[in-house]
């Protein structure tokens, strides 16, 4: 029996630890922001922890100290109105409550949002059902689930959100700020480091809300240059007849109920721009590697790849060999 319970519980503590495999921490910030708040959560850890060994201490002191003996039948003595124990078990926790406030003010402070600085990357975030838009308005691009920002520059961030509530959340470079339909948030980080960072909508927000994810590309001023030159180039026109048919279908077809090219987007799309696509990386909520063959599996098994999405066509074989024929140049 005990073999079996030892083994049951080993099968779950490595399902669990699985689930962990590749997650963010917030506990490698990548940011003044995120150091910040990594450096209080880590405070207050500590703190907790040591009032729990301590608490937990004495009460495991008291029981074995205290209890009561076989064979002796004397009452305990009593002790009341002790008021040094008192003072102490007052004092203490006022003391530590006062310490955590001075020290969560001064991090609030610290997070604050910078002036507005001409230097600054200004990002237009907005929450779909089940994908980030990012819009950079100062720039003329507009993409989708891939943030690309230079390393060391500041990021301003508002959020919207289209239809329920989402929450963007990057734990190494910033905390959750909710994406609010009606209401614009924001929020703001400055990347140390170049690397690609990831995040998670931390908000419940339907079906497929865990495959609601996010991809920060941090990357040098020079390569951050160089992608939106490429980002603010127009789509290229169609260079063989069946890339032409992808190209109607895409702008004025069936696509161009939910899609767009260039920066003729609609208002509230539904579904993400398509310009330079396959200059990203990963697509769908950033849930999938963007390839040749996950597209092309994308346009006929969508609702197999992402339940719920609101992609819902009737492609034909050759329709699905017209559009990758475009959409294969979008780069």
């Amino acid at each position: 029996m005990k073999r079996a319970m030892k083994a049951v519980a080993s099968l779950w503590m490595g399902l669990i630890l699985a689930g962990c495999a590749g997650s963010p921490s917030i506990m490698a910030p990548n940011s003044s922001v995120a150091t910040h708040e990594a450096s209080l959560f880590r405070l207050l850890l500590y703190l907790s922890a040591g009032v729990f060994v301590l608490v937990e201490g004495i009460l495991i002191f008291n029981i074995i100290s205290f209890r009561q003996r076989e064979g002796d039948t004397t009452p305990p003595k009593q002790i009341h109105g002790n008021n040094t124990l008192e003072i102490i078990w007052t004092t203490l926790p006022l003391i530590l409550v006062v310490v955590l406030f001075v020290l969560t003010v001064r991090t609030v402070n610290a997070v604050a949002p910078p002036a507005a600085s001409s230097q600054d990357i200004n990002v237009h975030v907005v929450g779909h059902r089940w994908w980030w838009e990012f819009d950079y308005p100062d720039m003329g691009i507009i993409t989708a689930n891939e943030l690309h920002v230079p390393v060391g520059s500041t990021v301003q961030i508002k959020l919207d959100s289209v239809d329920v509530i989402h929450s963007f959340w990057v734990p190494q470079l910033a905390g959750k700020v909710d994406v609010v339909p009606g209401q614009t948030n924001e929020a703001w980080f400055n990347a140390d480091e170049i690397g690609t960072f990831h995040g998670q909508c931390a908000e419940f927000c339907g079906l497929n809300h865990a495959n609601m994810r996010i991809e920060v590309v941090v990357e040098s001023q020079a390569d951050f240059d160089a992608w939106v030159k490429n980002q603010q180039l127009p789509p290229p026109e169609p260079q063989s007849d069946q890339a032409q048919k992808g190209y109607d279908m895409i702008t004025s077809g069936i696509c161009s109920n939910c899609h767009a090219l260039g920066d003729e987007s609609p208002e509230n799309p539904v579904g993400p721009n398509l310009t330079h696509l396959f200059s990203r990386s990963v697509f769908a909520g950033a849930t999938y590697d963007l390839t040749e063959a996950n597209i092309r599996r994308w346009l006929t098994e969508n609702d197999d790849m992402k339940p719920g999405n609101d992609m819902s066509v009737n492609l034909t074989q050759d329709d699905v060999d017209a559009l990758m024929a475009y959409l294969t140049t979008l780069k």
